[in-house]
């Protein structure tokens, strides 16, 4: 089957994109795609994943990252982020275990609050969708990097010369 192949922009990033070998695979660029910038966000969303979304389109924009095919993914990401952000509402306001007493009010047990399995649950998507879009301090060096072209030092190549 083979590596699938790269985009073109990748490979600019890289600085490994050859004329010789570059077909034509369409430009995926976020420049290419007019008003990409003013996408709304799909049905069915809550006001506050709507409002994560709007952020995060216009963000990605401007960094010239927002392309047609990261419309899902994004989506899961605000939707992740909203739901991270009103179960932690929640948990503050109940707290993150659950005290169960029997009818004569002694304590039988303490069990951690279930929302805490969705919270964490939520925290996981947000973070494995936001590090691919760059919307952490880490994955954000990383994309500058690709972009400025910038390689890792080799110490190893030092020695040899």
């Amino acid at each position: 089957m083979g590596r699938s192949k790269l985009p073109a922009k990748i490979k600019e990033l890289r600085g490994t994109k050859r004329k010789d070998r570059q077909q034509d695979d369409g430009d995926w660029s976020a420049t290419a795609v007019v008003g990409l910038e003013s996408v709304n966000a799909p049905k069915g969303m809550s006001s506050e994943a709507k409002k994560i979304y709007k952020e995060r389109v216009q963000m990605l924009f401007a960094m010239k990252l927002l392309q047609p095919v990261d419309v899902d993914a994004l989506t899961l990401y605000s939707n992740a982020m909203a739901t991270a952000l009103k179960v932690q509402k929640a948990l503050d306001e109940e707290g993150f275990t659950i005290v169960e007493k029997d009818e004569d009010g002694n304590l039988c047990r303490v069990i951690p609050n279930p929302l805490t399995k969705v919270l964490k649950e939520a925290i996981t998507t947000v973070n494995m969708f936001g590090s691919q879009f760059g919307f952490s301090p880490l994955s954000r060096m990383r994309l500058k990097s690709m972009a400025s072209g910038e390689e890792k030092k080799n110490e190893f190549n030092e020695f040899i010369e």
